[in-house]
């Protein structure tokens, strides 16, 4: 997984070129990796800990959300090895194009940020239960999460 190519889809966060010393020099700030973007309706910063269940391979989609009013970050804090991060841009019904949908194998030290609107599956583990760190917007009511039932399960080969 490359910030060149998630690009369409958001950002992968990894420390980058700006960056510069803090904490009495005994850190690296790294900046512009990834920044939230909101509607003006999702007024709620949200903070949350994902904790999820180990998953067996091989793994079956069947399930894509978006989140149309707000962007989603994902830091991993404790993954035993890399995660699926699957993604599909929207098609011209704003349903999910999954004939274009693309596969990432995350490392466990890098995060991932959805763009607004993106289709991605929810956040798997595989190895072991795993923590990850969310934030975004909320609006609340309702109108934070799409999901879709896809009506034929999407399968990674070689995962």
């Amino acid at each position: 997984m490359t910030r060149e190519a998630f690009a369409a889809f958001g950002d992968a966060i990894i420390p980058g070129d700006q960056s510069r010393r803090v904490n009495d020099g005994r850190a690296m700030r790294h900046d512009g990796v990834a920044r939230l973007a909101h509607d003006v309706r999702a007024v709620e910063p949200v903070f949350a800990l994902y904790a999820v269940s180990a998953s067996l391979k091989p793994f079956a989609i069947d399930l894509l959300e978006r989140h149309p009013l707000a962007s989603q970050i994902f830091v991993p804090m404790r993954v035993a090895e890399p995660y699926l991060v699957v993604v599909a841009p929207s098609g011209s019904d704003g349903e999910p194009a999954v004939d274009r949908a693309e596969a990432f194998a995350a490392p466990p030290d890098v995060g991932v940020h959805y763009a607004s609107g993106v289709w991605h599956m929810p956040m798997a583990a595989f190895g072991a239960d795993a923590l990850f760190a969310m934030w975004m917007w909320e609006a609340g009511g309702g109108r934070d999460t799409e999901e879709r039932r896809l009506p034929v399960a999407l399968r990674v080969e070689g995962w």
